[in-house]
């Protein structure tokens, strides 16, 4: 196993931006080039350590998975032409193609088994999880997280250079959804531990098999793909390189964006209205579910009629449409909409119950009424609470309006407490909070990647919501005997917790962008890695 360093995002350069025009239409003049302009600087480029979306997409640039998403987001071949299945549904044979590292080096199916060994053992990695049984249900996960000593116990083999096989716990009909996420990517074994703690972490120590290839990373600042020639696909690749420029401020990014310098921006709520009406302007129903964690360890906060008086003091409609403005929509329970279809086509949320929707004055009532009698339950006159948030967008404003809307209540403090993200995470799992806007996006599209969140002992269940009826629910629906009684299990498990109010679902993100128009069959993915450039063509 190769050394590992633990890196954290700390911020990145601001580049210096000049220029502007009225008229929009992006920055793409030489032919098949396209240029990005992005929020934040990838972290590591270590399928195996990666956690957040712009390494996802950096990487997914230049590895591919057994599977891959095509233009409409379905799941289809990428380095495995095909894929058999046991009559049990717990063994998945894959057949690779011929495909080649950057070097030289073949891909084979030795490069799955050492990269999810590793992936599913690291006790540095925060994806471990996934392996198991609150992801891809592998046989021997559990004993493995965390003990690469016993990382040989994980159901995986490469019985020869193209035959790879997994061996599953229990039937998961994701299971090879999963394949298309970074942590079940390739690495090439040899290449790695050569590289040791500095693997994935500059162009200079990272293989690709994919579509391009890193040919510049300047951290903070800038990172440059070209084509790789080697891709066994590379004749369905139009582009023939991709410029991503570090711009931590969304207006900077806009200024990039109209001087002609970037085909792509994202905007926050304070730009929505000024370019709404610009061709170029795109808004799309994110995948990203805010919510509002509770940490059960404060006494106050066993309080169940305290929560419930947090949870609907919240004006979700009036949040969302004239504060973020950005496409995103009232949450309507803990798992978010557009995530997947249950067994007779219809989305999730269609058919399950909703969540702390009421609305105006109602709602004002549910949530003074319960703060009343939790005051009378817990024998206080006031309540004190400290409410961590971020302070970027959409965290700051949705805190900010969170906050004025708890004001309503009589007798609550809410202390305000601003962390960067890095440092918020920590203080989460160090259960140092009483209130928290986190998020949670799905890494593959099944209710069970928000609903294994809340499950005890869960690795990001840091409010310690505990109950045994929710897993007695999701073990139904593990076990369940067909997909209708499987649906309807995972629909009890969110009802109880929401019940129990558990957490607050507050909104699902919606993203506000700029692309420029000529650019074609870009992929905006609503699971696992965000945007998909295999099959971006650009208009001439």
């Amino acid at each position: 196993m190769k050394k590992r360093t633990k890196l954290l995002w700390t911020g990145a350069l601001v580049l210096s931006l000049a220029g502007c025009s009225s008229a929009s239409s992006g920055g793409t003049d030489s032919p098949n080039v396209l240029n990005l302009s992005k929020e934040n600087d990838v972290i590591t480029l270590d399928s195996t350590l990666a956690t957040d979306g712009m390494s996802f997409e950096v990487i997914n640039m230049m590895i591919e998975g057994l599977e891959t998403t095509d233009e409409n987001g379905d799941i289809v071949p990428a380095l495995a032409e095909s894929y058999d299945v046991s009559e049990d549904g717990l063994t998945y044979t894959f057949h690779l193609r011929d495909a080649s590292w950057s070097n030289g080096d073949p891909v084979t199916a030795a490069d799955f088994e050492y990269a999810w060994k590793d992936a599913a053992s690291d006790p540095t990695s925060d994806y471990a999880y996934i392996f198991g049984p609150d992801g891809a249900c592998i046989k021997g996960a559990s004993e493995v997280m965390g003990n690469p000593e016993n990382k040989d116990a994980l159901g995986v083999k490469a019985e020869d250079e193209k035959t790879f096989v997994v061996e599953l716990e229990r039937r998961t009909p994701y299971f090879v959804s999963l394949t298309t996420f970074p942590p079940f990517y390739p690495v090439n074994e040899k290449f790695a531990e050569e590289q040791g703690d500095q693997y994935g972490l500059s162009a200079d120590n990272l293989l690709a098999c994919g579509p391009f290839q890193l040919v510049d990373w300047t951290k903070g600042n800038s990172l440059k793909l070209e084509k790789n020639d080697s891709y066994w696909g590379k004749d369905d690749v139009a582009l023939d390189e991709i410029n991503i420029a570090i711009v931590p401020e969304p207006s900077s990014a806009a200024l990039a964006f109209e001087n002609g310098s970037t085909d792509y921006a994202r905007l926050n709520s304070s730009l929505v209205d000024k370019y709404k009406d610009n061709e170029a302007y795109k808004s799309v129903l994110g995948s990203f579910l805010w919510y509002l964690q509770y940490n059960f360890d404060n006494p106050d906060l066993q309080n169940e009629n305290l929560r419930k008086a947090l949870a609907y003091a919240v004006d979700r409609d009036d949040l969302t449409q004239n504060v973020l403005k950005d496409g995103s929509i009232a949450a309507e329970g803990f798992v978010t909409r557009q995530l997947s279809n249950g067994p007779d086509g219809k989305d999730y949320r269609e058919t399950a119950d909703g969540y702390f929707l009421e609305r105006g004055e109602d709602s004002d009532k549910i949530a003074q009424e319960a703060f009343e009698q939790a005051k009378k339950e817990l024998g206080k006159d006031e309540i004190t609470l400290r409410f961590l948030f971020e302070p970027s967008d959409p965290s700051k404003s949705a805190a900010e309006f969170m906050q004025s809307e708890f004001a309503k209540l009589d007798g609550l403090n809410i202390e305000m407490v601003s962390q960067e993200k890095n440092v918020r995470l920590k203080s989460q799992q160090n259960g140092d909070f009483d209130l928290v806007l986190t998020r949670w996006g799905p890494d593959y599209a099944d209710p069970t990647t928000y609903l294994n969140v809340l499950l005890p002992g869960g690795s990001f269940n840091f409010g310690k919501y505990d109950s045994q009826a929710y897993k007695e629910a999701l073990d139904e629906a593990a076990n369940a005997s067909s997909d209708e009684a499987r649906w309807q299990a995972l629909q009890k498990a969110e009802k109880i917790a929401m019940d129990d109010i558990a957490v607050a679902p507050i909104f699902q993100t919606g993203a506000s962008d700029l692309l420029n128009p000529k650019v074609k069959h870009l992929v905006d993915n609503p699971v696992g890695v965000p945007f998909v450039y295999k099959y971006v063509t650009i208009e001439q």
